[in-house]
């Protein structure tokens, strides 16, 4: 049997022509794990989000070989410099976590999150108001997170702020389940709840709590013109009780008697989409 290799964009391929049917069997190998600073990032919507995003870090972009030209098209339009490496589809569900990929994966690294303080600097010098941040306290699960991302993009927030403890890192279905939204919402990384609560307070914002025992129904935020901070709390438990005390208002969802209570990132998106009814800005 005749044997030929091919490169692609630096990564190898082994080609065996069958002598019968004289069809081309191909063979991957140069199979590279990902290094624990490396995330892949799946779907085409995501991957194209993320090579538009000048903040994202690229390593490789990995495909099948039937589709190579039409990536190196699509990364050419961006004008970047990247590998593309060839892989089976087996070895793709293998890299991400057997998860639905659309047969490519791009490899890079999670985005740099901000502190409560560069995101406030930043809004301050450009003179914004009112801002609009949505904070999440101890949500924990990927799906809903990108979810909630997706829809504060949707909604016109400015930013979304993750517990540093107990909640998501940035992962393959986080940023599918954003749909590129990650790439162009600002994330922030909080140290501390209540810390940040006051901070926010010192600078005018109005904090208002979502809990089902909430005083006030969540359409009076439509009435709110200045600065808003809107805080959700895990699936199962909730707003801690500290943030619960420093909060300055707890708000509900009015919700049919016969249900128990919407998922955290349905909630999320009714009460976003009644506080962006007063944001004029574009």
């Amino acid at each position: 049997m005749k044997r030929n290799s091919k490169k692609i964009n630096n990564h190898f391929t082994k080609v065996e022509k069958n002598k019968k049917t004289k069809e081309k069997k191909i063979f991957h190998f140069n199979y590279t794990s990902l290094k624990n600073n490396q995330i892949p990032i799946a779907g085409r919507h995501s991957i194209l989000s993320a090579l538009n995003n000048k903040n994202r870090k690229l390593h490789y972009l990995i495909t099948t070989n039937t589709n190579v030209s039409k990536w190196k098209d699509e990364i050419n339009k961006f004008k970047l410099k990247l590998d593309i490496e060839v892989k089976t589809k087996e070895e793709m569900d293998k890299i991400n976590n057997y998860k639905p990929h659309q047969n490519a994966i791009l490899v890079t690294e999670p985005l740099k999150r901000l502190s409560m303080d560069e995101f406030l600097s930043h809004h301050r010098s450009n003179n914004q108001i009112p801002i609009r941040l949505i904070l999440l306290d101890e949500v924990t699960d990927p799906q809903n997170v990108g979810a909630i991302i997706r829809s504060a993009l949707a909604f016109k927030m400015d930013g979304l702020a993750l517990s540093q403890r107990n909640s998501p890192q940035e992962t393959s279905a986080l940023t599918k389940a954003s749909s590129g939204a990650i790439e162009k919402l600002q994330i922030i990384e909080l140290s501390n709840m209540s810390r940040e609560i006051k901070k926010l307070q010192k600078y005018n914002f109005s904090i208002y709590g979502l809990a089902g025992e909430g005083e006030k129904d969540v359409y009076e935020l439509e009435n709110e013109t200045g600065n808003v901070a809107l805080i959700l709390g895990s699936e199962g438990k909730g707003l801690r009780r500290l943030t619960k005390e420093n909060v300055d208002s707890l708000i509900k969802i009015p919700i049919n008697a016969q249900s128990d209570s919407l998922n955290v990132s349905n909630a999320a998106s009714v009460a976003m989409f009644q506080l962006q009814k007063n944001i004029t800005k574009n």
